[in-house]
C-alpha cells in the first residue's frame, strides 16, 4: 500500500501542477482581439481592465465564496498563499502559506464589504514530509465554502499536501472532519439543504480507488443532519483511503459518472457532452458545484443541478425525492447549452435568492491574438465551426423552465458580471448585490450590482484596490468599471473580428 500510495501521490502531484497553471496569466503587455480602450472592455476583459484602472491584481488561487445572512458574514477560501500574493511586490505581500486561508468580511447594511479578515489559516506546513505536508488537524487549501442553515462554515478540500481529501466542518470556533475522499479525489460542490441534508461531490478519483468511488460521483449523507453533532472523522489508513468515509450517517450515490440517466429524454449518461452535431464528444470526470432546488414546502423533492468542470462543459440535472430516509432519483439530464454556443470549465455554483442556478465558467480562454485559436480549440470541435473566445469565461444562469413550454432547462450567459476565471459567484440578500471567486495567479477581486433586484441582466462591476494592514487583514475599495446589459455585452462579442 505504501508503494501504491507513494506513486498516486506523485501522480497527483503532477497533476495538480499542471491543472494549477494558470490560463489567465497574462505575458507583460498582451495584445488582445480587443482594445482596453474599448467601451465593453470591462466586461470582455474584465482582469487586464481592473488592472489598468488601479485595481488589484495580485490574488492566488482564488475559489468559493460563501454568505452566512443570518450574522451577515462573507466568506472567501484562498486556497494558497504565494506568488503574487507574498512576492514583495504592489499591494499584497503577505507570508507564504502553502496550506491556504479562509477570510471573513463582514457585510453593512448595503452588503458591502471593507476587509477581508484572516479566519481560519491553514498549516503549519512541512516541506520535508513525504506526505501529509499540511497539518492533518488543519484545513489544506481550502475550496468548495457553504453555510448550513445553524450558521456553520462547510469547507472542501483541494490539495496534494494530504493524501486523502477532507470535508471538514467549521463551528465558530474549531473544525471538525467530517469526510475523507478516496486518494486523489478533491471534496467538490458541498451542499446542505434547507432541511439539513449533506450533498458534495467526490470528483476525479483514481481509477485504483475501490468500487463506486473508482469514478467520480454525487453523494448525499443519509441517517445525518448537519444540526446533529458528530465524532471527528479519523485519518484513513490502509483500504479506507481508497474509498469515501464519513464520520456519521451513510452515503448515498445519486450520479455515477457513466451511469445511465433515469428517464433522460436523449438517453445520455452523467458527465455526457454531445457536441452541437448530437454526437458525443466526451464524458467528464469532474463533478464540482451542486445546487438543490426544493419544489415542494417540506423540502424533500426537487431539482439538483451538478457543475462538470470540463471543455466543453456541461450541467447535470436530476429530481430527486426523499422518501424513508433515502432520495430516489426519478429522471434527469445533461443540460444542453448549444443556445449559448455552448459551455466551458463549469466550476463552482450557487442558488439565487429567486431559486435559478449561477453556474461559473473557469479559466475563460485567453482571447490573446497570438493564440486564441489554439485557446478554444475544444469548443471549435464542439461547434462544428470556428469558437469565439469571448463566448466563454462568464456566469451561466439556469433553471428548469417555469412557463412548462419544455422540458430541458432554460440557460442565459449573464455577461453583465464579467468575463475572468468565475470559480463562482452567489448573490446576496438583497438580491442584486454579486460577489466573486477569480481562480487563477494574479487575479481580482470582483463584485456586481444589478440595477434591478431579482434581475441580473444590467448591472455594473466592480475590482478590489486592496491596502494590506499590519495584522494582514485586507482593506478594500471598490473602482467602479463599467455598467451595461446582456445583450450590449451580446452585441460587442458578436462584433469582434476574429483574425485568420
Amino acid at each position: 500500500m505504501s508503494s501504491l500510495r507513494t506513486t498516486l501521490l506523485l501522480v497527483t502531484f503532477v497533476l495538480a501542477i499542471v491543472a494549477a497553471l494558470p490560463m489567465q496569466a497574462l505575458a507583460e503587455e498582451p495584445t488582445f482581439l480587443i482594445s482596453l480602450d474599448d467601451p465593453m472592455a470591462a466586461f470582455l476583459e474584465s482582469r487586464a481592465y481592473a488592472a489598468k484602472m488601479g485595481a488589484t491584481a495580485e490574488f492566488r488561487k482564488m475559489e468559493w465564496v460563501a454568505v452566512d445572512a443570518v450574522n451577515n458574514k462573507l466568506y472567501l477560501s484562498m486556497t494558497e498563499i504565494n506568488k503574487t500574493m507574498s512576492d514583495g511586490k504592489g499591494d499584497i505581500n503577505l507570508p507564504e502559506n502553502h496550506c491556504g486561508i479562509v477570510y471573513q468580511a463582514d457585510l453593512d447594511a448595503d452588503y458591502n464589504i471593507s476587509a477581508l479578515k484572516p479566519l481560519i489559516v491553514g498549516g503549519p506546513f512541512n516541506p520535508d514530509a513525504q506526505e501529509n505536508q499540511c497539518a492533518l488537524d488543519n484545513i489544506s487549501n481550502p475550496d468548495g465554502l457553504f453555510v448550513d442553515p445553524q450558521g456553520n462554515l462547510w469547507i472542501g478540500e483541494d490539495t496534494v499536501y494530504h493524501v486523502n481529501n477532507f470535508l471538514w466542518k467549521w463551528d465558530g470556533n474549531k473544525l471538525h472532519r467530517f469526510a475523507a475522499m478516496p486518494i486523489m479525489a478533491e471534496t467538490t460542490g458541498v451542499l446542505v439543504t434547507p432541511n439539513g441534508d449533506l450533498i458534495f461531490s467526490v470528483q476525479h478519483p483514481s481509477s485504483l480507488s475501490t468500487y463506486p468511488y473508482n469514478r467520480a460521483a454525487v453523494v448525499v449523507i443519509n441517517g445525518f443532519n448537519t444540526a446533529q453533532d458528530f465524532a471527528d472523522l479519523p485519518v484513513p489508513t490502509g483500504d479506507a483511503m481508497l474509498t469515501l468515509t464519513v464520520a456519521a450517517g451513510e452515503p448515498q450515490v445519486l450520479a455515477r459518472v457513466g451511469g445511465a440517466i433515469p428517464n433522460d429524454a436523449r438517453g445520455m449518461v452523467w458527465g455526457q457532452v454531445n457536441n452541437v452535431a448530437g454526437q458525443r464528444q466526451l464524458v467528464c470526470n469532474h463533478p464540482d458545484g451542486n445546487v438543490f432546488i426544493p419544489i415542494n414546502a417540506a423540502g424533500t423533492e426537487g431539482y439538483l443541478y451538478t457543475n462538470y468542470e470540463c471543455r466543453p462543459g456541461t450541467v447535470g440535472k436530476m429530481y430527486i425525492r426523499k422518501a424513508d430516509n433515502r432520495w430516489e432519483v426519478l429522471e434527469g439530464e445533461q443540460v444542453d447549452f448549444t443556445s449559448v454556443h455552448g459551455t466551458w470549465n463549469n466550476c463552482g455554483t450557487s442558488m439565487t435568492p429567486w431559486g435559478t442556478v449561477l453556474s461559473g465558467e473557469e479559466y475563460e480562454p485567453l482571447a490573446t491574438v497570438a493564440d486564441w485559436k489554439a485557446n478554444v480549440k475544444d469548443m471549435t470541435a464542439y461547434l462544428g465551426a470556428q469558437a469565439n473566445p469571448y463566448d466563454y469565461g462568464w456566469n451561466v444562469e439556469i433553471g428548469p423552465d417555469k412557463m412548462g413550454d419544455f422540458i430541458e432547462s432554460q440557460v442565459t450567459k449573464r455577461y453583465t458580471l464579467g468575463r475572468f476565471s468565475h470559480e463562482m459567484a452567489i448573490v446576496m440578500p438583497d438580491r442584486k448585490t454579486v460577489y466573486h471567486g477569480d481562480d487563477g495567479t494574479g487575479v481580482v477581486l470582483f463584485k456586481s450590482v444589478a440595477e434591478t433586484p431579482g434581475d441580473l441582466s444590467v448591472a455594473t462591476l466592480y475590482a478590489a484596490k486592496i491596502t494590506q494592514n499590519a495584522d494582514e487583514s485586507l482593506s478594500i475599495e471598490w473602482i467602479e468599471l463599467g455598467k451595461a446589459s446582456d445583450d450590449e455585452i451580446y452585441d460587442a462579442i458578436r462584433s469582434v473580428t476574429l483574425p485568420e
